[in-house]
């Protein structure tokens, strides 16, 4: 069973303080892209980063996560977990404070991978120690569902605060989150209680090797796909090799008697499901969050605060949703019911934004939005209360570290299918049309060039303005055909994984009632 150390405080006498806690323990990784992706443009400027090392600058962080995320939970389950979440708040500080002082690319690379490895670990176990926090069942499902909802409340308040940060100061900006780490160590300490169990067994570092490396491969390689494009070396050969190594990694764990990360427990429906689900929710989210925005401010011209807007339907709605799906969790509300359905909502929303015009008010987003954000949380909760629920007690942050792992590939996946799509379909859309309307090379060339200062640099001075006027027009029609059916496409696959999660949670019902019946007999 979970083990509470003599000095861990009651999970009964601070239930509610240790709750929150935890969010806070979650939010620098959380919080960390909503400022990353502003200030590493100023920081990249700063440092006259070249262009290799902006792209490195970009993303060491996410995969020094990814390389890390199942060895820390499993280091967790080992020797602690608060303390190994404790740890990951110490490297996070660290880390922030490296990127922030740092005075060439190769110390801000070095922060940004400090970072990463904090996150893993402040962000997993968080995760893994509501368990501890909340032990019954019914009071676990509400305790994950409020730890969602809290999450994204304050996400929402402090991007904005690390939005103006980023305006002032790059430096500055790095640092808002490891200082809520850090006050959110100084709180764990108190209130968090201890948890780990001594029959775990030994550290597994051939299998943890080959996962962290397996992950960054693959997470590499799909990342690269919207620039580079899927043919291309620098997406075969890193997502190839990750591919290879993940199987690897499931052969090796699969051998063993006790593996840090039991693949076994997968042939369980729901955590199946769980992680099946984890990855088309994330899908959807990073459709919404890259993709509206950027037809907001294409098409529409929205400025990054507005866009920041009007994203709101969608962010109230997933705190809404998460206390009403944790309620229902609570009252054994089937996750049949519950992640399909919610996955399904997240698909007809993004089949329903795809329809979008030039002349479309924002009001008609409205809708969508909500059921976008009540479909995240409806199909998010259940998944994330069976990742730290199912688990044997020796393996609870393993296994709640990989639902982390899983929305990482979901959310990695759903930028580079998305973007990839759309800029695939963009580019030959508005030739045709272009040469439908007796364009020369000559005028195509031309043509590119307005639209890339129009998005750009928001201007098209030099250009004379019959021309801009009807090169923006093709250009335009072309990019929300573009959308269009990238939209739809995205839409169909998260609706074919609800429904492979339909099918997968069905087989667990069935099996239920054949064991139910032979009890009987």
């Amino acid at each position: 069973m979970i083990a509470a150390s003599k000095t861990g405080a009651s999970p009964a006498k601070h239930g509610g303080a240790a709750l929150l806690a935890l969010v806070g323990a979650s939010l620098p990784m959380n919080l960390d892209p909503a400022i990353h992706n502003i200030a590493v443009v100023a920081a990249g400027n700063a440092l006259h980063m070249t262009g290799v090392e902006r792209s490195l600058a970009a993303s060491i962080g996410t995969l020094c996560i990814a390389a890390t995320i199942l060895a820390t939970g499993s280091l967790g389950d080992r020797l602690g977990r608060k303390r190994i979440m404790l740890a990951g708040l110490v490297v996070t500080l660290a880390g922030g404070i490296v990127t922030a002082l740092a005075q060439d690319a190769v110390v801000f690379a070095l922060g940004r991978s400090l970072s990463g490895v904090g996150f893993a670990a402040s962000f997993g176990l968080s995760f893994a120690l509501l368990r501890s926090v909340a032990p019954q069942p019914d009071a676990l499902a509400k305790a994950v569902a409020r730890w969602l909802a809290l999450q994204t409340l304050g996400i929402v308040v402090l991007s904005i605060a690390g939005g103006y940060l980023a305006g002032v100061s790059w430096r500055a900006a790095y640092l808002l989150g490891p200082a809520v780490g850090f006050l959110a160590l100084l709180w764990c300490l108190k209130v968090v209680p201890e948890a780990r169990d001594p029959d775990a067994g030994r550290f597994d570092g051939v299998g943890l090797i080959l996962i962290a490396l397996g992950l960054v491969g693959s997470l590499y390689g799909v990342s690269n796909a919207a620039s580079a494009g899927w043919s291309s070396t620098h997406v075969l050969v890193p997502l190839s090799g990750g591919l290879v190594l993940i199987a690897g990694f499931a052969l090796w764990e699969w051998r063993l008697e006790r593996p840090a990360f039991p693949i076994r427990s997968f042939a369980d429906p729901e955590l199946l499901a769980g992680a099946a689900a984890g990855v088309a929710f994330n899908i959807g989210n990073a459709v919404v969050a890259l993709q509206l925005s950027l037809l907001w401010q294409y098409v529409y011209r929205f400025t990054p605060f507005e866009v920041s807007l009007g994203q709101l339907p969608f962010i109230v709605a997933c705190i809404a949703a998460a206390s009403w799906a944790g309620r229902l969790v609570a009252r054994g509300v089937s996750m049949r019911l519950l992640v399909p359905g919610g996955l399904l909502a997240m698909a007809a929303a993004l089949a329903a934004m795809a329809f979008a015009r030039q002349d479309t008010p924002y009001v008609l987003f409205v809708v969508p939005l909500l059921a976008a954000g009540a479909g995240l949380m409806l199909a998010q909760t259940p998944t994330a209360n069976v990742f730290v629920a199912k688990p044997p007690p020796a393996l609870v942050g393993a296994i709640g570290s990989s639902r982390t792992a899983f929305g990482q590939l979901g959310f990695a996946l759903g930028l580079a299918l998305s973007s990839s799509m759309i800029y695939g379909f963009f580019s030959p859309l508005l030739r045709q049309r272009l040469q439908q309307a007796g364009a020369t090379p000559g005028e195509q060339a031309q043509a590119i060039g307005i639209l890339q200062s129009y998005v750009q640099a928001h201007g098209t001075d030099g250009f004379n303005a019959g021309l801009v006027h009807e090169v923006i027009a093709s250009g335009t029609l072309a990019y929300l055909a573009s959308y269009r059916m990238t939209m739809l496409i995205m839409a169909a696959l998260v609706a074919l994984i609800a429904l492979l999660c339909l099918w997968l949670l069905s087989r667990r019902t069935a099996h239920g009632a054949v064991k139910g019946k032979a009890g009987a007999g």
